[in-house]
């Protein structure tokens, strides 16, 4: 038997070159840059919203125990928008009258469209308030009395 002799003609393989291999490298890390900064901004301006939110339903709960009077607070599905109004007409006062993003969508399958903080801060009644952001499902929980309510998403 005789040796089998394997030859390699560097000048015939087919290969990458570096350049090729760079070029692809930063193509690629281009994308994945891109791609989460999409989804990073798109998680931040849900963040965002449920900030606002929580902070205004605080502060009209604040200024029902401050002022000593009810604050009703309307989520309107058709205009896609909320609204918080101190007292009684003719002497109410608009406290927010606020406009959801475009990201975001008061759905009408909730089960709470207006609700009033009474002086105490106590709610006067309870449900859900649904949105959808971003394509995720962002549900605001009411409970009776004492005015409090957490916020489930999915």
């Amino acid at each position: 038997m005789g040796m089998l002799r394997l030859s390699v003609n560097l000048d015939q393989e087919k290969g990458f070159t570096l350049i090729e291999v760079m070029i692809v490298l930063c193509v690629v890390g281009l994308f994945i840059i891109i791609t989460s900064s999409v989804y990073s901004s798109a998680k931040e301006m849900s963040t965002s919203f449920e900030t606002q939110l929580t902070n205004d339903l605080h502060f009209a709960q604040l200024v029902a125990l401050k002022e000593k009077q009810y604050v009703t607070v309307r989520f309107d599905a058709s205009k896609q928008n909320y609204k918080m109004i101190a007292g009684y007409t003719p002497n109410e006062k608009v406290l927010a009258d606020v406009m959801l993003p475009e990201n975001v969508e008061l759905l009408e399958n909730g089960t709470l469209s207006v609700f009033r903080y009474a002086p105490s801060g106590n709610t006067t009644t309870f449900g859900v308030v649904r949105f959808k952001v971003n394509g995720a499902s962002m549900n605001y929980h009411f409970y009776l009395a004492k005015g409090r309510f957490y916020v489930e998403k999915s």
